[in-house]
């Protein structure tokens, strides 16, 4: 619970403080964040739970993480504004992401929190190999997340491709690659070891794409307030992180060994990656909304644009 504000407010920290120009490539390095951590605490995690203290251990290290405060910036917050709800709950391109946001959810929670079991009961391999070889796929997410929103912003500063079709290609491709990984792995068993890591790795690098795709469109309807609309569909994306797992268990029939299973799992977790993209690929926007205005500060007074007249206004991106 106390988690669940970190990556919406990360979204209206980043609307506020990256320049335009450079928020694509600068957010996927900072959301890359989150692969740094699975990255790091999976195969660790591996490795604690065979000490003589056991899975316990995990807990006591990762409570010891020291917590750094930045203070001291200095920038005044400016006037309260007031929340453009019905502007939010009217844009077409909210509800898109809204359904696209699920989709991605489901994927992701299948890797996430079910996926170690899969190496572990499914391909049979040992509980540390597998914790290491479930980070392994979060390493192609951030090598897919970094590159994938550094490339797209030189495609999109370029002329190359307009932004909206720099966030459909990028999501296409995270949604696409998602799916076949998981139908490659559907048909696959603890004969083929090798191919199963590949594929895992091939779907969650993939996915990584999402990073200039989808998730930039909160930013692209309004860096103000993408912050709380992506905190609104992760609220309601998150109801798949909770079936995902849920209905998994119910397919398996508590027994994860079963690789026909999986394989009824995998298609359909598939089909959802495959809606999703649809979804977004008919539906997506990256136009900046009315309503939702941006109020730039600095140096505690508000940035004003000087006219020939010697009029000033309050300077504001839609």
């Amino acid at each position: 619970m106390t988690q669940a504000c970190l990556i919406s407010s990360t979204y209206t920290l980043t609307g506020k403080w990256l320049p335009v120009h450079e928020v694509t490539s600068y957010s996927g390095i900072v959301t890359g964040g989150i692969q740094i951590g699975i990255i790091v605490a999976m195969p660790l995690s591996g490795v604690l739970a065979e000490t003589k203290i056991g899975w316990k251990l995990i807990f006591y290290v990762m409570s010891e993480e020291k917590e750094y405060i930045e203070s001291g910036l200095n920038v005044a917050s400016g006037k309260a504004l007031k929340t453009p709800w019905k502007q939010i709950f009217t844009t077409k391109g909210f509800w898109d992401l809204m359904f696209t946001h699920i989709g991605a959810v489901i994927g992701f929670s299948l890797f996430f929190v079910d996926m170690p079991t899969y190496l572990e009961k499914g391909l049979q391999i040992s509980l540390k190999s597998s914790a290491l070889l479930s980070a392994l796929p979060y390493v192609g997410m951030l090598v897919g997340g970094v590159g994938s929103t550094i490339f797209s912003e030189k495609l999109f500063k370029r002329g190359y491709l307009s932004l909206i079709i720099c966030r459909k290609l990028c999501s296409s491709i995270g949604f696409v690659g998602m799916a076949l990984g998981l139908t490659v792995l559907s048909f696959i068993g603890p004969e083929n070891k090798t191919i199963a890591i590949i594929a895992l790795i091939v779907a969650l690098t993939t996915s990584g794409f999402w990073g200039a795709g989808y998730l930039m469109s909160y930013l692209d309807l309004s860096p103000n307030y993408g912050g709380l609309m992506f905190s609104i569909t992760s609220c309601v994306g998150n109801v798949g992180s909770v079936i995902t797992p849920i209905f998994t268990g119910i397919i398996l029939r508590n027994d994860p060994a079963d690789i026909s299973r999986w394989r009824i799992v995998f298609l359909i977790t598939a089909g959802f990656s495959i809606l999703a993209n649809i979804i977004f690929l008919l539906f997506g926007s990256a136009e900046r909304v009315d309503g939702m205005i941006l109020i730039i500060w600095k140096r505690e007074r508000l940035i004003q644009v000087q006219f020939s007249s010697n009029e000033s206004h309050e300077e504001s991106i839609l």
